[in-house]
């Protein structure tokens, strides 16, 4: 920490030690939410249709939410929101962890949710409109990147090693826990909330429609997106959330044109360099090689759920050490160059992994993830910074708010993209080999569809797939036919991070040097 600690000041280091406090503690939930999910609609028992619900709450309640968040954490003040957001994300958990039936959990997870998304929208706005000076704001974003890392190191492990022994519901406590750490962290590490949060705090109250709509078109679009992952564009599922975000689009667009003074803050998004770096934020999430890796070290080289977590975490630590390489790096050579080469290096990571056999030895693959955790990792602090210089006074949580909804919207999109490239690929392969060798291949399409069960954007953003009880044995054509799947995924995944750091470089409008100040940026 001594390290991230540079550029800041005594009040500004409490600043971004509550920040991380607040951030881990949301993050908890979400890196051992994979390891509940099965114990849990098991021992409620869950109808088919109840557990498709269950997996999507989360990621319902969070985009709901996003960009009321926004708006009400300067409005209220930054402090007395956060508080607000852990308590309301305890609540939620305290009745997952009590229910006796699926529809108390599924509320529980719906508020807890919606508490966590809050947590992470303000702390983001927090850091950049208290943060003044460029080093002071690569140290703070650093810190807040080396979170998700750190967690992802010790959490999905520590879950699976005691879910079967202490039950989901001792782990639902830990994220009770949690959440009373994040409003002790709110009370007792931040700062007061002040006027200077934002010119919003002392606006007096406005509408709250625009924000609320807002937030429903997101979630309707990802469910779209999530649907057709699923079932196809013709589903009834994916017809009716299509309607959804159609309708709520057209309601949002009439009240933003008649209203005279919309809460919800749209300026930014017409600055060219803003949009740009959105487009970033939208691409990253198309290659996830936590998930597929993890698919991987299941089904090819036949490890436990336990097992391929543990097997993770040199990579997260990998992350959390560029994390705290990267803030010097911008502070030397200014956020372009550092944004740049973290996403042609995590390019490159992706088309190193068509390199990958069936005979490949384990380190290999492993050496190949470190390198993309940690360039992925270095990638989300240039590009916050970059984002959040862009906000105008007053506008930090808006901006922050649009930022959570590219990565949403990201995320959905490269389920729909990345899980037809990897499985369409299984597919095709498996019915090669199997047509070439006189066996019979009817049966591919099913066997396809049952890796793929599941696949949801929740998921992936989890970082790992869904745990299976049993790892069983495949035949030597079903591993042949998961490396070429995973190989599609690691071509199709380095072109669009190749695509994304160009974007990035070539933006000369959104990109600063660390000689320029954010506020004469905003302006």
């Amino acid at each position: 920490m001594k390290r991230l600690a540079g550029g800041l000041g005594q009040a500004d280091r409490s600043l971004v030690l509550g920040v991380c406090v607040i951030s881990a503690a949301a993050m908890v939930s979400g890196a051992t939410f994979n390891f509940v999910i099965n114990p849990m609609v098991n021992d409620l028992d869950a109808t088919e249709s109840q557990q498709s619900l269950l997996r999507q709450l989360p990621n319902i309640g969070a985009l709901l939410v996003i960009f009321l968040a926004g708006v009400l954490g300067p409005r209220i003040g930054a402090r007395r929101f956060l508080t607000w957001c852990g308590i309301l994300m305890a609540l939620g958990y305290a009745l997952v962890m009590v229910a006796p039936v699926m529809p108390v959990a599924s509320l529980g997870l719906l508020l807890g949710s919606i508490g966590r998304q809050g947590l992470f929208v303000v702390v983001i706005g927090l850091i950049s409109s208290r943060l003044a000076s460029d080093d002071a704001r690569a140290t703070g974003f650093a810190s807040m990147a080396a979170v998700t890392p750190a967690v992802y190191l010790v959490a999905p492990a520590v879950a699976g090693a005691l879910v079967g022994a202490v039950g989901w519901r001792a782990i639902v406590l830990v994220w009770v826990l949690s959440a009373g750490g994040a409003v002790l962290a709110s009370r007792r590490m931040l700062p007061a909330d002040e006027a200077a949060d934002g010119e919003a705090a002392t606006a007096g109250a406005g509408e709250l429609w625009t924000p609320s709509i807002a937030g429903f078109v997101l979630a309707s679009l990802v469910q779209v997106f999530n649907n057709v992952s699923a079932a196809g564009w013709s589903s009834p599922k994916t017809v009716v959330w299509l309607l959804l975000a159609a309708a709520s689009a057209v309601v949002l667009v009439v009240l933003m044109r008649r209203l005279a003074h919309p809460t919800l803050d749209i300026t930014i998004l017409r600055h060219g360099g803003i949009r740009l770096l959105l487009l970033v934020v939208v691409l990253i999430p198309f290659t996830n090689l936590w998930y597929y890796l993890t698919v991987g070290l299941q089904y090819v080289y036949g490890y436990s759920a336990l097992q391929s977590a543990v097997i993770m975490m040199p990579s997260q630590a990998a992350g959390m050490a560029a994390a705290a390489a990267t803030s010097g790096i911008i502070r030397r050579r200014g956020l372009r160059f550092a944004g740049t080469l973290s996403l042609l290096i995590a390019s490159m990571s992706m088309f190193l992994c068509m390199t990958q056999t069936t005979t490949t030895p384990l380190w290999i693959p492993v050496l190949i993830l470190c390198l993309y955790s940690a360039a992925v990792t270095a990638s989300g602090i240039p590009l916050t910074n970059a984002i959040m210089n862009l906000a105008p006074r007053g506008g930090e949580g808006s901006a922050s708010a649009f930022r959570g909804a590219a990565g949403s919207l990201g995320a959905a999109l490269g389920v729909v993209l990345m899980s037809s490239v990897v499985y369409g690929t299984f597919e095709d392969s498996l019915t090669r080999q199997l047509t070439a060798a006189g066996q019979d291949s009817t049966q591919v399409a099913q066997v396809a569809e049952a890796l793929r069960e599941g696949l949801t954007s929740e998921e992936v953003s989890s970082q790992y797939s869904v745990p299976l009880e049993t790892v069983a044995d495949i035949e030597a054509e079903q591993q042949q036919a998961m490396v070429d799947a995973y190989r599609a995924q690691g071509l199709v995944g380095g072109v669009i991070v190749l695509g994304a750091s160009a974007a990035f470089f070539f933006n000369r409008r959104g990109l600063t040097s660390p000689a320029d100040s954010p506020s004469s940026v905003a302006a």
